[in-house]
């Protein structure tokens, strides 16, 4: 399951999806746009093509007022036409159109970024978060809990985090704080003029963690808390010795 964030602190990047794989197992990011008339681009392999189906003695049939916004945005789509000609000849990028939008998906984000300048275009920048392992813990006796993560060590501006994440674990029937991170919220709690006064309430520990027993919520903590969170874990049962 992919669960898309939007990101505000990282340059040329709009959004993050956490997703298992890569886009098409191959691709690092996508960047998405929306032009009217974008749709007349298919199957369209030049720019002079484009303008005869849209207004040569066979063109498409398309209403009046449609085909003016259209040739409003001609310079638009037929730098896209270009660009698409160009970069998928290469094979450097993958194009997938749906109506008046296309998603271009891509290794290289330098390239991506240039489709900004197509003219007045509004592109969105999305990177692939790969929902990894670190690794496996394994433990003499079966293991309360299935998967554990990790806080990473950063400092936040927030004051509102700390009781954030305290109510999300209280809600929740499923998230199990580490002894140590328990202690960390219900001392916020219990005083919280602690986030003025105490250095310990303004960055996270990177040994404080947190269980759970169902992957699929691990989509919902990156959604909420990605740029919190490190390291996360499979904890097994140690195999017995043959």
């Amino acid at each position: 399951m992919a669960l898309l964030r939007s990101v505000n602190n990282v340059p040329n990047i709009d959004y993050y999806e956490y997703r298992e794989t890569n886009f098409y197992n191959k691709y690092r990011y996508r960047a998405k746009l929306t032009i009217d008339g974008l749709s007349y681009t298919r199957y369209v392999s030049t720019t002079t093509a484009l303008l005869t189906r849209l207004t040569g003695p066979n063109r498409t049939k398309i209403r009046e007022h449609t085909l003016n916004q259209v040739m409003a945005k001609i310079t638009e789509l037929n730098n896209y036409i270009n660009w698409r000609n160009t970069h998928t000849k290469s094979k450097s990028v993958t194009c997938r159109l749906e109506m008046n939008s296309v998603s271009i998906y891509s290794d290289d984000l330098d390239l991506l970024l240039t489709l900004k300048d197509l003219g007045v275009v509004t592109v969105n920048i999305t990177e692939a978060q790969l929902e990894k392992f670190s690794g496996t813990k394994y433990y003499v006796n079966k293991p309360k809990h299935n998967y554990r993560i990790y806080l990473r060590g950063v400092y936040f501006d927030d004051k509102n985090f700390v009781k954030d994440l305290y109510n999300t674990i209280e809600k929740s029937k499923e998230l199990v704080p580490s002894k140590a991170l328990k202690e960390w919220l219900d001392n916020y709690i219990r005083r919280p003029h602690l986030s003025v006064t105490s250095w310990k309430y303004s960055r996270t520990d990177g040994n404080h963690s947190i269980d759970y027993d169902n992957e699929s919520t691990l989509s919902y903590l990156l959604l909420m808390y990605g740029h919190m969170l490190g390291k996360r874990y499979k904890l097994e049962k140690r195999p017995e010795p043959v």
